[in-house]
């Protein structure tokens, strides 16, 4: 074809025509094939040494990597043409002089029973998998991709079956005098692995039923992918037959609209890591199913973001999470969805939901029914929204926000309807004490919606400096209502439980986060240019109000009570700039509230956070959460002690007097969030050594 000129094609439409064009999206880009590509043409019964089937096993299973890493199926798993020919290499239909080993270094048992075996594992393996994110948790083509291009996952057949004719594989290789003994190893602990990997597969719908049994095949898992990881199959020649096993252009082949896509396979340690998130997902699906405390599934709910993101963890392990917690029926299995009312205050400031119902008759009445429902449907989106990928989990906070206002203006309405007169002072102090129950979720929320941000990467370098400040604001709030509560609990929850114990966890750990936010905020103003933020206000302003958006809804118009937290104070942060740059202040009365706050340097406020995360840390104080949870804690605390120490010395260092006007922001790396094996706290930078690559700031 000349430039210029066109061939018009019947049937070729423009959606045809766009699915060629690369987005920008590894999830939706679709690519073109420009010529033909020559494939050598592939016999199934073709005998391949056990290294050949060794290395067609390992490629299989990035595939299966690539798949749970929202990949289609036809560009990933149906690319092993064994998926397609199961029945073309079954021993019980084949004539018996096809099965007459003609080289007895290939024995035709490696295709009919060890990889036939390990395929039909597979594929079972994709549909319990397939099963579980069909349910709706997730979205479809935004977290995974539904379409099978017809292609049979073995749906009808039983996992009993299919761990049958993986145990025939593995007896095979036990017995058979056909393998080199090193080679039968290898296959053996590839068929172990994926007769465990099914196993918990299949268990994970009948937890927390049968948990012991999915302790020991998920610790038998993680031996086998141990030993797998050590191992791995060297390459194997470009002449070599297996090679033909995989077809990266079956798509062409299959019943589906999608073109053909070519998938960058990852290394061996990539995919051996892909499966120990998958595993280290199980374990938690574990404990989870055995725990009923919601506040403990809202905490891991962010923990488990704060050290994924922007990657989230598989889609199927948050699908089950969604599950596990609701599923549709029932909270974590066996508890009505009333319970969820009576563990929220329980667990927030360790007074039962019945010392409050009963002013109004008790749980269930008129007066009670609608503040129930509301709090019923706010918790469990927010819970469950926690296991949504990081773009979507920020959407599902963002309109929490106002649900949780919900539930606080209709307990604020029904506590000013008592009679204090006729009240016990101490029963009324209680009741004080729910809605601001429901303020501590509600600021939790809006607090993680603006730190999200960073980790998401949403921010301009000049809505940073806000960010951190209307964060630093927003836990002020916190605080301020944390010590709020534990007055009010004073005499009513005992010392030592665990409600009081998280929230003096939190006090310290939020304390440690304002100081850090601080000294961000300072630091960032000073290194811009004297009136960066004054002269480019107005598109700043129209920035942070989309950006913000949330705080500026009508709908809180349309309740008695005024939200906590809402609008942004714009000249309130325009003064702390001016006072920040050091330049003239207006004698206004408010700035004395903040005269403390702002008389510390950036240095002093990385000291002080430094302290108090030290604190915790030499204490090995992680509220409530125990166990690899309670470790998870941890490493986030040291992770923002480090970030302390090296922002302090990096602001500090930037010049010789201390003033960090000068400093060379573009060191910052705000895309990093693992250093060595100490992970950083996502929400603020690390300082870019010499040389590395990176993101401007």
């Amino acid at each position: 074809m000349e430039p210029g000129s066109m061939v018009a094609i019947d049937g070729f439409s423009l959606h045809d025509a766009m699915t060629a064009i690369e987005i920008g999206d590894p999830r939706l880009d679709t690519g073109m094939q420009l010529e033909a590509v020559e494939r050598p043409e592939f016999d199934p019964l073709t005998p391949l040494l056990p290294e050949e089937i060794c290395w067609i096993i390992d490629r299989s299973m990035a595939y299966e990597t690539e798949w749970h890493a929202s990949n289609q199926l036809a560009h990933t798993v149906f690319t092993l043409l064994y998926v397609h020919c199961l029945n073309d290499v079954d021993p019980d239909v084949l004539p018996i002089f096809s099965m007459l080993d003609l080289d007895s270094s290939r024995p035709l048992e490696l295709i009919t029973l060890v990889l036939r075996a390990y395929t039909s594992g597979l594929l079972k393996s994709c549909n319990l998998a397939w099963n579980e994110l069909s349910r709706g948790s997730l979205l479809d083509a935004e977290d995974w991709h539904s379409d099978k291009s017809e292609v049979s996952l073995l749906e009808g057949w039983p996992v009993e079956a299919a761990v049958a004719r993986l145990d025939s594989g593995l007896t095979w290789l036990s017995t058979t005098t056909k393998v080199p003994l090193l080679w039968q190893e290898a296959l053996k602990f590839r068929l172990q692995f994926r007769r465990n990997i099914l196993l918990l597969l299949n268990y994970t719908e009948s937890l927390p039923r049968d948990l012991g049994v999915f302790d020991e095949i998920l610790q038998s898992t993680r031996h086998c992918l141990s030993i797998i990881r050590a191992h791995p199959c060297r390459s194997i020649t470009s002449s070599s037959p297996a090679r033909a096993a995989f077809d990266p252009y079956i798509a062409r082949r299959l019943n589906t609209f999608l073109p053909v896509r070519i998938i960058d396979l990852p290394s061996w340690e990539h995919t051996c890591d892909a499966y120990e998130r998958l595993l280290n997902g199980w374990e938690d699906i574990a404990r989870l199913s055995k725990t009923y405390q919601i506040s403990t599934w809202n905490q891991v709910g962010f923990q488990q973001s704060w050290f994924s993101a922007p990657v989230a963890r598989p889609a199927y392990i948050r699908s089950c999470a969604q599950t596990l917690f609701f599923d549709g029926m029932q909270v974590v299995h066996s508890q009505p969805q009333g319970w969820l009312v009576d563990r929220l205050f329980e667990e927030t400031i360790g007074v039962t939901y019945t010392a409050f119902a009963q002013h109004w008759g008790g749980s269930g009445t008129v007066s009670l029914v609608e503040l129930e429902r509301r709090v019923i449907h706010t918790v469990i989106p927010h819970i469950r929204g926690l296991w949504n990928n990081p773009a979507r989990r920020r959407r599902f906070l963002v309109k929490s926000i106002l649900d949780w206002h919900m539930i606080y203006d209709t307990l604020c309405g029904l506590v000013e309807s008592v009679d204090t007169i006729n009240i016990d002072p101490v029963a009324f102090r209680t009741l004080n004490q729910f809605p601001k129950a429901i303020v501590l979720w509600r600021l939790a929320s809006i607090r993680e919606v603006i730190l999200s941000g960073f980790q998401l990467e949403l921010y301009h370098p000049l809505e940073r400096p806000f960010a951190y400040w209307f964060v630093a604001e927003v836990i002020d709030i916190h605080l301020n209502y944390l010590d709020a509560v534990l007055k009010g609990m004073a005499g009513v929850v005992p010392h030592n439980s665990p409600s009081r114990k998280e929230i003096h966890y939190q006090h310290v750990f939020l304390v440690a986060l304002q100081a850090m936010s601080m000294a961000m905020f300072m630091s960032l103003i000073r290194s811009f240019p004297p009136n960066t933020i004054f002269n480019q206000w107005e598109q700043l302003r129209t920035n942070l109000r989309r950006r913000y958006k949330w705080a500026f809804n009508s709908a809180y118009d349309d309740y008695d009570f005024e939200p906590v937290v809402l609008e942004l104070d714009f000249t309130r942060f325009l003064r702390e700039v001016q006072e920040v740059q050091g330049q003239e202040i207006m004698n206004n009365t408010e700035l004395k509230d903040h005269a403390e706050k702002s008389s510390k340097s950036s240095s002093e406020y990385f000291e002080l956070a430094q302290r108090l995360l030290q604190s915790l840390i030499s204490t090995n104080n992680t509220g409530t959460l125990e166990g690899n949870w309670g470790h998870d804690r941890m490493r986030l605390l040291l992770g923002m002690s480090e970030t302390c120490q090296e922002l302090q010395s990096f602001f500090s260092g930037s010049s010789s007097d201390g003033d960090t006007s000068q400093i060379l922001v573009s060191k910052l790396d705000w895309t990093r969030s693992f250093s060595n094996n100490i992970p950083k706290t996502p929400w603020f930078p690390s300082v870019r050594l010499h040389g590395q690559g990176g993101a401007e700031a």
